[in-house]
């Protein structure tokens, strides 16, 4: 009990900022015995899991951070301890020095990590396929290049990732598309000032000017991020597989790739009205905070989790309670790469968030200490990530 308390008065310090240099050599040192202490892994944990989410608490990133390179300097010769799921999750924590996801799976299974079994891929990077009308395909990156192509009385300028319209003249009724592969992301400013966010695997095919026009309408297979401008005269529809979203002026997201069983429109700013292109073709209206999620049968509308919708516009994978599956197609999405379930993977949940920027391995040192197990096919042609239990 005494040595209980000890540890808690030193966690208490360190977070308050007042622990000494001799305190956190202790708190160290109690983190490191091979025979362990759970005290202070579950003083850690709480702290992690402070109001039942994910904690990208300050003091836990610094208290991991401070300790990365004490760990790893004083645990390099040493194999990982086999102890329970959670110890090894917190040193591997600390030896990556990341924004920390939490496993909420029921097992608390002992694992086994490799470390010399790294699979690594980088991250999605700006990319992107512009097919003008006349056929011609522009391929865009992330540099600077003024004019990228002159289409139907427009200019198109491209800049850090993103291509913008200016139409100097009407010439003719001509459409672009603009197609993200797979590890790539992407942003457009069309004609009308309206800025759309291309998530990976997304393609949206588009008038070059609105003018002369009724209506403002765009199709779109994938994920992108709306703000739209403003024309009281022009509504502004997205077509996507199983709904059609109309809007005025306002901010939204569509989440409608073909391999998610849901298409999920998610409105941030203003208000939408969408209808079901399938099924019983049935409208709602939407207010700020809500989603509209239509499967192939039905649309259930309801409040958005918008940290996890909004995730990847701000450069993060976030989970909340995700079902690995999940997680997994927007892997293959963002790092170009096929996924294959092998054997009898037990469907498992996740809450936390890693930075899109990371390399693929960071990902998968998390996911697998939850006795889930990668392979990596890299044929330089194809590659394919298979998942085992």
């Amino acid at each position: 009990m005494e040595r209980d308390e000890h540890i808690r008065r030193l966690f208490e310090r360190y977070i308050s900022g007042n622990c000494t240099e001799v305190e956190f050599d202790q708190l160290l040192s109690y983190l490191e015995d091979p025979d362990g202490d759970s005290e202070l892994l579950e003083l850690i944990s709480a702290e992690m899991q402070r109001d039942g989410s994910i904690a990208y608490s300050n003091e836990v990133l610094a208290i991991t951070q401070n300790a990365e390179r004490h760990i790893f300097e004083r645990t390099r010769p040493k194999p990982f301890y086999q102890t329970t799921l959670f110890r090894i999750a917190i040193a591997a924590l600390l030896l990556v020095g990341m924004a920390v996801l939490v496993i909420i799976g029921d097992k608390k299974k002992q694992v086994e990590i490799i470390a010399d079994a790294q699979i690594s891929l980088p991250a999605g990077t700006e990319k992107a396929t512009l097919s003008l009308s006349n056929g011609r395909k522009v391929e865009l990156g992330n540099t600077a290049n003024p004019e990228v192509a002159k289409e139907s009385g427009a200019s198109i300028s491209q800049q850090d990732g993103e291509i913008v319209y200016n139409v100097n003249k009407l010439e003719s009724s001509a459409t672009n598309q603009l197609e993200v592969p797979n590890g790539g992301k992407y942003s457009v400013t069309i004609s009308d000032g309206t800025k759309i966010w291309l998530n990976a695997g997304t393609k949206i095919i588009y008038p070059v000017s609105f003018a002369g026009k009724g209506r403002r309408e765009i199709r779109l297979d994938g994920e992108a991020y709306f703000e739209v401008a403003k024309d009281r005269d022009k509504p502004f529809i997205v077509r996507t597989e199983r709904q059609k979203i109309e809007v005025l002026g306002t901010h939204f997201n569509i989440n409608s790739y073909i391999d998610e069983p849901q298409a999920v429109t998610t409105l941030t700013e203003g208000s939408v009205r969408i209808t079901e292109t399938i099924g019983k073709q049935q409208t709602f209206t939407l207010r700020p905070g809500e989603m509209a999620a239509t499967s192939k049968d039905r649309t259930n509308v309801g409040t958005a989790d918008m940290e996890s919708v909004m995730a990847w516009q701000k450069g993060l994978f976030y989970f909340k309670k995700a079902p690995l599956r999940t997680i997994m197609r927007q892997v293959s999405r963002w790092y170009d790469v096929q996924v294959e379930f092998k054997g009898n993977v037990e469907e498992r949940y996740f809450t936390g968030g890693v930075h899109r920027d990371a390399d693929l391995s960071e990902l998968l040192k998390i996911l697998m200490l939850n006795d889930i197990h990668f392979t990596l096919m890299n044929d330089h042609k194809n590659r394919k990530l298979i998942v085992e239990p």
